[in-house]
């Protein structure tokens, strides 16, 4: 009898202890991960929160941009607060209204203004968005920039596209070793 209780109250503190590390884990990325982020982002006049994933390596934030002229200042403030909250997790930032005709006419555009960017010739922008919007038809093609990134935004009707390009990309290039 003493035999088939050592077995049983193994199975239970292994249970009690899976139980205890996983909902304390589950309770600090609820509590200290997830709700800080939610509050941030409810503070923001430029986004609501669409979605919020928060994984071992990755957070996951999906946004629906209401202000765009307003956005890159408080992008920049939630990308600071997130990374203080977790600092060795990658954030991904995503976009709920992403509209397709406009997507579309970012990537079939896109390579002039990669170029641009990677020149470090950002006064050709504004001309270019010029360009698109007249082109287009968009009722709106504007672009602004801060030291990490280029904030691009196009409104055709009631579709609207945000993209966010950094200033700076990795180093590319052929390297020797010796």
């Amino acid at each position: 009898m003493q035999t088939r209780k050592a077995p049983i109250s193994i199975l239970l503190t292994l249970v009690a202890t899976l139980t205890l590390l996983f909902g304390g884990w589950f309770l600090y990325t609820k509590m200290e991960v997830e709700e800080p982020i939610r509050t941030e982002i409810g503070e923001m006049t430029s986004a609501k929160l669409a979605d919020l994933q928060v994984a071992r390596d990755e957070i996951a934030v999906n946004l629906q941009i209401t202000k765009p002229d307003t956005f890159p200042a408080e992008y920049q403030s939630l990308l600071r607060h997130i990374e203080e909250i977790s600092p060795n997790k990658h954030v991904d930032i995503t976009f709920e209204n992403q509209d397709k005709a406009l997507q579309k006419i970012w990537t079939n555009d896109v390579f002039r203004f990669t170029e641009a960017v990677d020149l470090h010739q950002y006064s050709k922008i504004p001309a270019l968005l010029t360009e698109w919007k007249q082109k287009n038809q968009l009722d709106a093609a504007t672009s602004q920039m801060d030291q990490d990134n280029i904030y691009i935004y196009l409104k055709r009707d009631a579709g609207q596209f945000f993209a966010i390009v950094p200033r700076t990309s990795p180093e590319q290039g052929v390297t020797g070793h010796e």
